[in-house]
């Protein structure tokens, strides 16, 4: 049987690992923060005059392709957390607010009904532009599967649209069907869930997240995503693993080019695999240190560009917020322009008054969410790290104050008075994800994104370091709940086919 420790218990490391127990090998999993989950995790705060903790969502919005025809779904029906995590549909994906336009997204098919009643000229560019989004998607998929079964797959042969989009940024491609840029940036408005622009983010990407959404749903769990992070951790110890929390990973033991297992603060724990769910910055330059790697592997690691960080404010309302101001959308884009390229500027530039932000509200997804009677939001801006990392506390404080007040003000702005019904309030910044998370520069989504960061750019799940793995949104094959789902996923399969060979042999 083999040995196998997870440092991190992300969603990468956690699916990974539940895999990995179920096919019969020893599974560790080491946390040095005191709750399971990274990202997907929860955490409740006293409220003056509520009896019970009242519990934020710490990060997740929706999860798209989880309806029946979901591949996605597919994975997740898999590894049996389907029988565990009940997920609600949302009515609408999102509303996106732009000066001359209010739309809400449904589907694909009434999203696509929808722009060309408005854009008729385009009709034939929108047709054009989705079916190429669709294809992208049907090829990924194959590749994906093709590896997993042991199978070499040819990007040639494989994937020629994959091939033909590899080198295009998003806003390459709209400009080859589309015309119109307020069209485009309507089309785009997803990339503040990706934090890259249309002129940086990668086409091939976005095109492959749109379609989640678009074509298989946007789910929420009923539970929180903390209740997918508790479901695998259960998994994993009921086919004997365990998942220690608070033991923070110091060292990463090296022999010969082998890995022979972890250093902890607590001690020392041998294993002839380990898969690391942590930034590489952290797993390479200080677990065992780059002088163990090959230079060029090293220049990859230096050049990474990770991701934005973000600034969240959680809102606890004292009201039924859809009685009150008749707002049924459970998420709301609001752009004051339709210049995504001036939006991403001024999210570098801290402008917080006019850059865009999104309000996302839980009670319309889920009635019960607080079983209060109450309302949970929170409103999310993307942000830079170093715009908050060399501050003193008192300044960190006052500028938070300052943030908080400035987005409860564009608030009032949509919902007049909304701001007499606040119960509790609570920004998190970018220093906030890095405490939780020790991401470089508290990045939300790994590496970033971008055109020389997509597919097979970025950073393998193999490493120069034998029994060394890579799970979670630094690697293949991106960021976000879906990215670093099918990250661990994809690295169980390959590792429980690599198994079972040595077993055959």
């Amino acid at each position: 049987m083999k040995e196998v420790t997870i440092i991190g218990a992300g969603l990468g490391g956690l699916v990974s690992g539940a895999m990995l127990a179920k096919a019969g090998m020893k599974v560790r999993v080491l946390e040095r923060h005191f709750i399971p989950g990274g990202y997907a995790t929860s955490f409740t705060r006293k409220v003056r005059g509520i009896v019970r903790p009242v519990e934020f969502e710490v990060s997740l919005h929706l999860m798209g392709d989880l309806s029946e025809k979901g591949a996605l779904r597919e994975v997740l029906s898999e590894i049996g957390l389907m029988d565990h995590v009940e997920f609600l549909r949302a009515k609408t994906l999102y509303r996106a607010v732009f000066p001359g336009d209010d739309i809400r997204v449904g589907n694909y098919e009434t999203y696509m009904h929808d722009l060309e009643t408005k854009y008729p000229d385009e009709r034939n560019g929108i047709h054009l532009l989705f079916e190429q989004f669709c294809q992208l998607r049907k090829e990924i998929l194959l590749m994906m599967n093709k590896t997993n079964q042991g199978e070499a797959n040819d990007l040639f042969q494989d994937g020629p649209t994959v091939l033909a989009y590899n080198n295009l940024s998003l806003q390459q491609v709209l400009d080859q069907f589309l015309t119109s840029s307020e069209l485009k940036s309507i089309i785009a408005q997803q990339w503040q869930y990706y934090g890259l622009p249309p002129s940086q983010i990668s086409a091939v990407y976005y095109a492959y997240a749109w379609t989640e959404y678009m074509l298989n749903g946007g789910y929420y769990p009923k539970g929180r995503s903390q209740q997918i992070s508790n479901a695998l951790v259960q998994m994993i110890k009921s086919h004997g693993g365990e998942v220690l929390t608070r033991h923070h990973v110091t060292q990463i033991q090296v022999e010969n080019g082998a890995v022979k297992g972890v250093k902890t603060l607590k001690g020392e724990f041998a294993s002839e695999v380990v898969i690391s769910n942590v930034d590489p910055f952290q797993t390479f330059g200080k677990m065992i240190g780059y002088d163990q790697l090959p230079r060029r592997y090293v220049k990859k690691i230096e050049s990474l560009k990770p991701s934005l960080a973000c600034v969240q404010a959680y809102l606890l309302l004292d009201i039924d917020f859809p009685s009150v101001y008749g707002e049924t959308d459970h998420e709301i884009f609001v752009n004051e322009y339709y210049d995504l390229e001036q939006a991403y500027e001024e999210m570098r530039n801290e402008s917080y008054e006019t850059m865009p932000f999104s309000i996302t509200i839980y009670e319309n997804l889920n009635p019960s969410y607080q079983a209060n009677g109450k309302t949970t939001m929170s409103l999310f801006v993307l942000s830079e790290y170093d715009c908050w990392k060399e501050i003193d506390e008192e300044t960190y404080r006052q500028k938070k104050e300052e943030v908080t007040r400035i987005l409860i003000n564009r608030l009032e702005r949509l919902y007049p008075n909304v701001s007499e019904h606040i119960a509790y309030v609570e920004l998190s910044t970018p220093r906030t994800n890095h405490a939780y998370t020790s991401n470089m520069h508290g990045a939300i989504y790994g590496a970033q994104q971008s055109v020389d960061q997509c597919l097979h750019r970025r950073l393998p799940q193999t490493t120069p370091i034998q029994g060394l793995y890579l799970a979670g949104a630094w690697t293949q094959p991106g960021g976000g709940y879906s990215g670093v789902i099918w990250s661990g996923y994809n690295l169980a399969k390959q590792l429980m086919l690599q198994n079972k060979e040595v077993v055959l042999k």
